[in-house]
Formats: structure tokens, sequence, C-alpha cells
């Protein structure tokens, strides 16, 4: 027996959530997005550590905001999240500007830039150089969403049976071989062609 409470009949051009994403096919592509309450309970989430390690050392709380936010990207990097990743990117860099103007009032933007955007060499990445517990100076940068990047599965051939032992070598490359598994972010007719 279904739930009734917990079922839900849609129609796929409006969309339905499931699992933290949205299914809804426009035309006769099927387009599988996050869904908008995920993502505004990852910003949610962002905000609440940044407010709560507003006094913390920088390391601890870059340690924590890369944790959150690795662990939410690598869930939807197969879908369609471009879009969710530069808006969260983009909600990071505002609340961390935000936190350090507070943290370093008397400072000029210019310092504040200079010391937490530059350490990389990337303007766009905030990081920052410290002493680890060794005494060693570490470079801590907080994890930037868009640049885990869109990964595509490889579909798997239709006529491949793992059963079968001529299929044994194909399952063990798509096994062991993670370029295989994983393509970087394609149209449809980018793939293809190169399929083709």
């Amino acid at each position: 027996m279904l739930s009734q409470d917990k079922t839900a009949i849609s129609y796929i051009r409006n969309g339905f959530t499931f699992l933290g994403q949205t299914f809804r096919k426009h035309g006769r592509v099927l387009r599988i997005t996050p869904a908008k309450e995920g993502v505004l309970a990852l910003i949610r989430k962002v905000g609440t550590l940044i407010r709560k390690h507003v006094s913390a050392p920088m390391p601890v709380l870059i340690k924590k905001l890369n944790d959150t936010l690795r662990g939410w990207a690598n869930y939807h990097r197969h879908v369609v999240a471009s879009e969710a990743f530069r808006s969260i990117n983009y909600y990071v860099f505002e609340q961390l500007w935000r936190m350090l103007g507070r943290r370093h009032s008397q400072k000029p933007k210019k310092w504040l830039y200079k010391q937490y955007w530059s350490a990389t060499g990337n303007r766009n990445v905030f990081a920052l150089r410290a002493k680890d517990t060794k005494g060693r100076e570490t470079l801590y940068r907080v994890q930037r969403v868009s640049a885990i990047g869109i990964r595509r599965y490889i579909k798997i051939k239709a006529d491949a049976n793992p059963y079968l032992p001529e299929y044994a070598s194909y399952f063990w490359q798509r096994r062991h071989d993670k370029k295989r598994k994983l393509l970087p972010a394609m149209s449809a007719q980018e793939y293809r062609a190169m399929a083709a």
C-alpha cells in the first residue's frame, strides 16, 4: 500500500521534487536541478556557520565551510546545477566579506582584499596563510562550489551484461577508470557527436 500522505501524482511538465532535486520536463528534455528548498537550506546553514564562527580562528571556519560546501556540491554535481553553484559562490563571498568588515572594522577594503583574497594568486578564492599545529605555514582556502564542476555520467552499453564473460573487461574498466565514469559537462549534442 502506498501512503496517502507521502504520495503525490504530478504532471512531469509541472515538475516534482525528490531527494533534494527537482525533476521537470521541458519539451522533450528532462531537466534535473537542485531543489530551491535545498539551495535555501544550504544558504541558511552557511550563514549560520559564518555567524557562529565569527570570532573563531579562520582555519576552523574554512574547514567547516569546506566540509559543508563540498558535500552538497558532490551530491548535485551530476545534474543541471551551474546556476545554483554560481549563486552559492556569490552568497559565500558576500557573507565572508561582511564578516571581515565587522571583524576588521578599522582596516580599508584594499587591506582586506590583499589579506584574504590574494594568497592563492586567484583573486576569486578566499584564502589565507596561517601556521598549523606543527608550526608550518599552510594555505587554507574556501572551496568554490563551481570549481568542483559539473560531471555527467557515462551511460552503460545497452547490450552489456555483467554476468557474461565477454563484458568482464568492459565493466572492470568502468569500475576502475575515473575518466570513463564521469564526463566533463557537455550538452547532449556534444555527447552524441563524441559517441558517434
